[in-house]
This record gives structure tokens, sequence and C-alpha cells, in this order.
């Protein structure tokens, strides 16, 4: 059974309030995998005919299909709905961790009701995670300050997902080459530990770093590129923004069409040793 609404703790409930007194309604709702294809929520979900599109596409179904939440923005006339969605079939490995995870998603929120600019999402293909990994690179800078202004604690469990991952990373062979929006992610999650991180503040930060380069070495020298342009840049002005979604669509867009310098590299020795 699928709730229409969402027990926050006080920090969520007075952050949603900020937002909505900016005129963006936040909704937050469960998602399941539905039988058609496509996702469920309630059917009294708030403003359920905006959400329609989202939750009868395949596309989107299957990107969700990864995510832990996810923040979808609609508008229409006279109304503006930031929804929070929450992937239900993979509530066991959330249930502990909620209010950082739904305060992320608040932060996505925020940021649209503070009329930050954005990268357009277009439903399908590489421009979709390249997008979605754009504006998560930009927008997760001011989030984490947001965060910790408001005495939200995330550090712990964003740190705790990311061990668990090094292991993998130290042994599984990587993605397919054609799996671009992979490489896209890698780098996304990456640029977060390279910024939001103190030096020694993280104990096995050189061993991820190091699992991250043998698992997906063509994606090191993007990741290093787009950490030094937006420590350089103040995400908060707007217009830095701005020229800063555009500048870290292009390296993403460089990385998973096979015009970073690494993966050139990369590409030509693995071409030599196949041919020896």
């Amino acid at each position: 059974m699928l709730a229409a609404v969402v027990m926050l703790t006080a920090a969520l409930s007075s952050w949603k309030a900020e937002i909505e007194s900016r005129g963006v309604a936040v909704v937050v709702a469960e998602a399941r995998q539905s039988a058609g294809g496509g996702l469920a929520v309630a059917p009294d979900t708030p403003h359920l005919d905006l959400l329609a599109p989202y939750l009868g596409s395949q596309d989107f179904a299957r990107e969700f299909a990864l995510m832990e939440a996810s923040m979808v923005f609609q508008r229409a006339p006279g109304r503006e709905v930031a929804f929070v969605l929450l992937n239900g079939d993979r509530r066991a490995e959330w249930e502990s961790r909620q209010e950082a995870l739904i305060a992320h998603e608040f932060g996505h929120a925020w940021i649209k009701a503070e009329k930050y600019p954005a990268p357009v999402y277009v439903s399908g293909g590489p421009h979709a995670c390249l997008a979605i990994h754009t504006g998560d690179i930009t927008q997760h800078v001011l989030i984490r300050r947001e965060m910790e202004r408001r005495g939200i604690e995330y550090r712990r469990s964003w740190l705790e997902q990311l061990e668990k991952v090094i292991p993998v990373r130290e042994t599984a062979p990587p993605p397919p080459e054609e799996d671009r929006c992979a490489r896209a992610q890698l780098a996304a999650e990456w640029v977060d530990v390279k910024l939001a991180l103190k030096p020694g503040e993280w104990p096995a930060q050189a061993r991820y770093e190091a699992a991250a380069r043998r698992y997906m070495p063509e994606v090191a020298s993007t990741v290093e590129r787009i950490a030094d342009y937006v420590r350089r840049h103040d995400l908060s002005d707007r217009g830095q923004h701005r020229e800063a979604l555009k500048a870290v669509f292009e390296m993403l867009k460089d990385l998973v069409y096979y015009r970073a310098k690494e993966f050139r590299v990369y590409g030509t020795l693995k071409r030599k040793r196949a041919a020896g």
C-alpha cells in the first residue's frame, strides 16, 4: 500500500514551509514500479495530474529504478510543484537515513524556488543523464551548505554508502564502454567527494579514489577539471552558476562521447593490447 503522506522531521517541515512560501508546492510521495512498466504512487497524491507524464514514462521508470529518490519539478498555469519521489522498491536501503535522503531532494526543490538556473531535462538517452549529473554537480555545492546550516546530518550516511562501493570497484570489471551514463554518474559522485571533504576528513578517501581510478580510469581527468573549475567559482552567484552549468555539461559531454583526454589514452592502449 502506497501512502500519499510521508512523515517529516521538524527540520524538514521547516524547510518545506520555506520553499512553499516562495510559491512552490512540495509533494513527498513514495513511488514503486507498476505492472505496466511505469511508476505508481498513491491515488490521492496532490497534483497527480502534473506528475502523470513521468509516472507513465518507461524511460523515467528505468532511470528511477537506479535511484533512491528523485525531485521532479513541474509547472502549470497558477502552479509550480516540486515532487519528491522516494523509491519504495528500495525502501530497505534508505529507510534508516530517510531525513538525509529527503533533505537532499528538498535541496533541489529549494534551488528551483530560489530561481537558480537548471539544465533542461529530456527523458531518455545520454542527454538525460548529462542533464541530471550536470545539475547535481553544481547544485550539490549549495545543497550541502544549506543542509549544514539547517543542522541536518548527512555526511555519515553518505560516506557509509560510498564505502560500500569501494570493494566492488576494486575487483569488478568496468561497465560496457557504450554505457555513457555510467561514466557521467561516477564523475558526479567523485566530484562530490573532491569538493565536500577537507583533507584527512575521510580516512577511506585515498582508497575510494584509487578504486574509482582502477574501475574507470578514463573518468579521472574530467573529475579533476570539473572540481578545479567549481572551486574557482561562486555558485551562489546566479550568473556564475549558469556559466558553471554550461562548463560542466561540456566537460561531461566530452567524457561520455569519448573525448576526455584519459579516455583517448585508455582506448588506444586497449586497442594495442587487443591487436597484440
